[in-house]
């Protein structure tokens, strides 16, 4: 920790900072049954026993706008509760704790649950809209009975996030739901122990950083970032589908689970693993930093293929021997067109396409039904020759995501441009059972994967999910995304500058 923390009273008590003051509920520990124990649950709240939570402090309300402005250093004329990223409610305790000498901090689900059955009369704003917590997201909840001040597991790390929601706030509990970690929409409600600092394997606030990758690669056959070496490996993260064991070596000897072979990269976006025998695997890749990333695959993830996180791991492994070692340029050449070397800055006319298996038709749509992941957001996308529409639904709404004019770049990478101005990047695999897999590169889900499969207009799928938003056509001519002006809903996009003997 960047300051020596000091512990709170062990009362209720009223912070004030720069002219703002919020209150401080003194919650004394205890043991209680995590989850839902009485009809109607939401989903995803089995209950767990005899959870034991030590004693903390949680605030009476979310943070408003302008507590954050007078912490942050804003302009304290926004009203209400605060919208922000996971990562941004960590930087604003931060900056909070160094203030007051106290070590505010972000709540932990079982936090927030014991609060809200034992305390519920003292909560403000309690069912009143999204509310970030700590842990990552899980199905069901990461303890077991027994267990105390669970914050589950990827402390701290960088995956998706729980946030919990106002569809149902049976038990005092409310909707247990996934969030990606760079979205804005829940809220914050600052909580600080009352023992210690933090709680065991609870990562200090100003310890929490988003990954930070540095300059982009010259555009290259051979991507520096994927070299591994013997002594590590590309592996499982922290969310994905399907396994991934790779090691990959400077001079383009590659393994890739037990096959032996050869590698290379395309526009610093598509890593190729060519076996010695069979066919080659291509990964769409997004890195996060140096030691992870996600990938998408054009073989499906049923099939042997993997799609989502990764993250290099110490490991041990011998270098194989193959015979007959190409260049990356010299792989990529007899892999085909789709994987020559693209000015990416200034993409050429002649190399910008539009995929026909991307194109959908009248009476049908992509779609990805959320139910069994744990969301209530579903997502469309219709893609016309003339416009490019892509939307998330819930609860009768539809909001835009990305819409306009398009074009594919080696089968590879997607672009959509609003006449507006508002541009949305993609990378994008289509298996052979027609499954529409992208990889984004927006600021509020950068490298936040999507899997959608095409689906006739009126089918029962897209009515039970979410009614006529879903089972109908996404209207065209629709203004500019909604993040089109939200600070972070931009492309994160960066595309790999020329070699000095230029692009092909």
């Amino acid at each position: 920790m960047p300051f020596e923390a000091e512990l709170p009273p062990q009362e209720d008590y009223i912070e004030e900072v720069n002219g703002e003051s919020f209150d401080m509920i003194y919650v004394a520990g205890g043991t209680f049954t995590l989850g839902c124990e009485s009809a109607p649950c939401p989903q995803y709240s089995d209950p767990v026993e005899n959870i034991a939570v030590s004693s903390y402090l949680i605030a009476k309300n979310q943070v408003t706008n302008e507590l954050y402005d007078a912490v942050m250093g804003g302009s304290g004329t926004s009203l209400g509760a605060l919208s922000i990223t996971w990562y941004q409610a960590h930087e604003f305790a931060c900056e909070l704790s160094k203030l007051t000498g106290l070590a505010y901090r972000m709540m932990t689900e079982a936090e927030f649950e014991y609060a809200a059955k034992n305390h519920a009369g003292s909560l403000g704003d309690l069912g009143g809209g999204e509310e970030w917590a700590y842990n990552s997201w899980e199905t069901s909840y990461s303890c077991q009975p027994g267990d105390s001040d669970p914050v589950g597991p990827s402390s701290g790390e960088h995956t998706q996030k729980t946030r919990r929601d106002t569809e149902n706030t049976a038990d005092n509990i409310t909707g247990r739901l996934i969030r990606s970690i760079d979205g804005i929409g829940p809220q914050l409600r600052l909580v600080v122990s009352a023992e210690v600092p933090y709680p065991p394997h609870y990562k200090p606030t100003c310890d929490i950083q988003p990954p930070h990758l540095g300059e982009e690669p010259v555009n290259s056959y051979r991507d520096p970032r994927w070299v591994t070496g013997s002594d590590a490996r590309w592996t499982t993260g922290s969310l994905g589908i399907g396994t991934l064991d790779l090691q990959v070596w400077e001079d383009g000897t590659a393994r890739y689970d037990t096959a032996e072979g050869q590698w290379f990269t395309s526009n610093n976006i598509a890593f190729v693993f060519v076996p010695s025998s069979g066919t080659h695997t291509k990964l769409s890749y997004i890195f996060l930093d140096e030691n992870q990333g996600s990938v998408i695959s054009d073989t499906g993830f049923m099939s042997g293929g993997y799609v989502g996180r990764f993250q290099r791991e110490s490991t041990s492994g011998t270098k194989p021997t193959i015979d007959g070692l190409m260049s990356g340029a010299e792989l990529a050449a007899a892999a085909g067109a789709d994987y020559e070397m693209i000015d990416m800055q200034n993409i050429p006319p002649s190399d910008r396409e539009q995929d026909p298996r991307l194109l959908d038709g009248p009476s049908q749509g992509w779609f990805q039904d959320n139910t069994s992941a744990g969301g209530v957001h579903h997502y469309r996308k219709d893609v016309d020759a003339d416009e490019f529409r892509f939307t998330v639904n819930q609860a009768g709404t539809r909001t835009m995501l990305a819409n306009g004019a398009w074009f594919t770049v080696n089968n590879t990478f997607l672009r959509v441009i609003h006449e507006d101005g508002y541009t949305a990047d993609y990378l994008y695999a289509v298996d052979g059972n027609g499954t529409f897999y992208h990889n984004s590169f927006q600021g509020y889900e950068r490298a936040d994967f999507r899997i959608f499969e095409k689906t006739d207009n009126g089918s029962a799928t897209l009515t039970s999910t979410c009614g006529s938003i879903c089972e109908n056509e996404i209207p065209k001519g629709e203004p500019e995304s909604v993040y089109a002006n939200i600070e972070g809903g931009e492309s994160s996009f960066v595309p790999a500058p020329c070699p000095a003997q230029g692009c092909e």
